[in-house]
């Protein structure tokens, strides 16, 4: 999954850094005499590129980076302007480099140096509140608020999992109110990296639980969901030593993956969300207790193996039928090996 990621982040920096070359080209052509057109082209597509790429790369690979706590626990004020101020650094060297590795004067630097830094940095800005709103938000919610796509509520189908900590009530009366927060907060920037890499949308966090959600087409490909949730146990695993030193626990959770009907839709005025409501979101919650129940680590429904991939990596097995509270019919379960 890792090494997806890194292909999926290097083909973004290179779709990004080759529109920049060519918003580059388009300025270096407008600004271009008859003398100067092939030297302004090439320094206006340069200068795009190196822009391009080193604004993208210290994103993805510093300030979005999920392994790299310290960036994404600075306040929301000090990681703009930090991110900002990079940015603009790579924007001062994209200008100057394409001037030095031409060996033309500075003067031809000079013309445009502060119009398009002030331009380039109100840009910076822009990009840099749009990424922490969508943060905010999340990436989905964001889009759908602002496209009005959920103004009005639509069904969909959805693939929707739960992931809830064992033993957390215990656990908060032990650690006390601010370092149980400490601990939630940690267990949620560990479960962004699994999250990221299948493409999930974080709905809701609800108290020590998570909801995670795709479009059923995005779920169910290659097996998305299952890989998400295990990807949670694996960086738990992973980070048992870390938890165990600062917080004198091993956090486990239990997982239920189901996929069906959900109606969509914003609620709200001043504070906006997007709700998903309807039996595929309180049949899922059954299914967590049921893994509760029978003492399982990821459950998940019958719907939702019918609909993944005959190759999924990993072995199921079937569970025993189970009467959930508020349903009439028994629920068809399955069970995930973790190590299997």
């Amino acid at each position: 999954m890792f090494r997806q990621w890194q292909t999926r982040t290097l083909k973004a920096i290179a779709w990004i850094s080759l529109a920049s070359a060519i918003v580059g080209m388009f300025i270096g052509f407008l600004r271009a005499s008859e003398e100067t057109i092939f030297t302004d082209v090439s320094i206006g597509m340069l200068t795009g590129i190196l822009i391009g790429f080193c604004c993208s790369f210290s994103e993805f690979f510093v300030f979005s980076n999920s392994r790299l706590r310290m960036a994404r626990q600075m306040p929301l004020w000090q990681l703009m302007l930090l991110r900002t101020v990079v940015w603009c650094g790579c924007i001062l060297a994209g200008m100057s480099l394409p001037i030095w590795l031409f060996g033309l004067p500075w003067q031809d630097l000079d013309t445009y140096l502060i119009e398009n830094f002030v331009i380039s940095a109100a840009i910076a800005f822009a990009f840099s509140s749009g990424i922490e709103l969508s943060r905010l938000l999340g990436p989905e919610a964001t889009s759908a608020l602002i496209t009005g796509r959920y103004a009005r509520p639509r069904l969909e189908n959805r693939v929707v999992l739960f992931a809830d900590l064992i033993g957390s009530t215990a656990l908060a009366e032990r650690l006390g109110e601010l370092q149980f927060h400490a601990f939630l907060s940690d267990v949620a920037q560990d479960f962004a990296d699994p999250i990221y890499k299948t493409h999930g949308d974080v709905h809701r966090y609800v108290g020590d639980a998570v909801i995670v959600t795709w479009p059923l087409e995005k779920g169910v490909k290659n097996g998305a969901s299952l890989h998400c949730a295990l990807g949670m146990h694996r960086i738990l695993d992973r980070r048992a030593s870390f938890y165990k030193k600062k917080y004198d626990t091993e956090p486990r959770i239990r997982v239920a993956i189901h996929c069906g009907q959900v109606a969509a839709g914003e609620i709200g005025d001043w504070k906006k969300e997007i709700a998903l409501l309807g039996d595929t979101m309180n049949t899922t919650a059954r299914i967590e207790s049921a893994a509760r129940d029978l003492g399982e680590r990821i459950v998940l429904s019958d719907d939702l193996v019918k609909s993944l991939p005959d190759t999924i990596g990993t072995s199921i097995r079937a569970l025993p039928a189970y009467e959930a509270a508020g349903k009439q019919d028994k629920l068809t379960l399955w069970a995930v090996d973790l190590h299997g």
